[in-house]
């Protein structure tokens, strides 16, 4: 097995096909978490379940932006008109990918100014509808 390089430099994020690179300082400026549990158990008084499958869980995607730059007003653009928002992710060297589609910004993260030795990451929460995601790779 090769040792791949995960990092931002080999991780294209693309927001409604604009390729996203400007991040900020966040530990993991690019996060993906279920909405919904996929499956859920039902457990009965009397000793028996029912399995409950949801077909499509939905995910959230939360970015990390460098603050005042290009990709900040992209997002803040496309959050203000509250467009219809599509997602990519493809991490070179592994072939993980994940493909967003039906999806919102939700909302933006705290902003912190005027400090004296740091500022906030521009934040923006999305929550798709409809979201595939590909993991392992090569």
């Amino acid at each position: 097995m090769a040792l791949v390089n995960i990092t931002t430099e080999n991780t294209v994020i693309t927001i409604n096909g604009r390729q996203m690179q400007d991040w900020g300082e966040a530990e993991n400026p690019v996060m993906e978490e279920p909405i919904d549990a996929s499956t859920t158990i039902r457990r009965g008084m009397g000793g028996n379940a029912v399995r409950l499958d949801r077909k499509n869980p939905g995910r959230r995607v939360t970015l990390s932006l460098n603050p005042g730059g290009a990709d900040a007003m992209y997002m803040q653009a496309l959050y203000g008109s509250k467009a219809n928002i599509t997602y990519t992710r493809t991490v070179i060297g592994t072939l993980e990918n994940a493909v967003g589609a039906e999806g919102a910004i939700v909302n933006d993260g705290a902003i912190g100014r005027a400090g004296g030795a740091s500022i906030t990451d521009d934040v923006f929460i999305m929550e798709f509808n409809s979201f595939t995601t590909l993991r392992g790779g090569a």
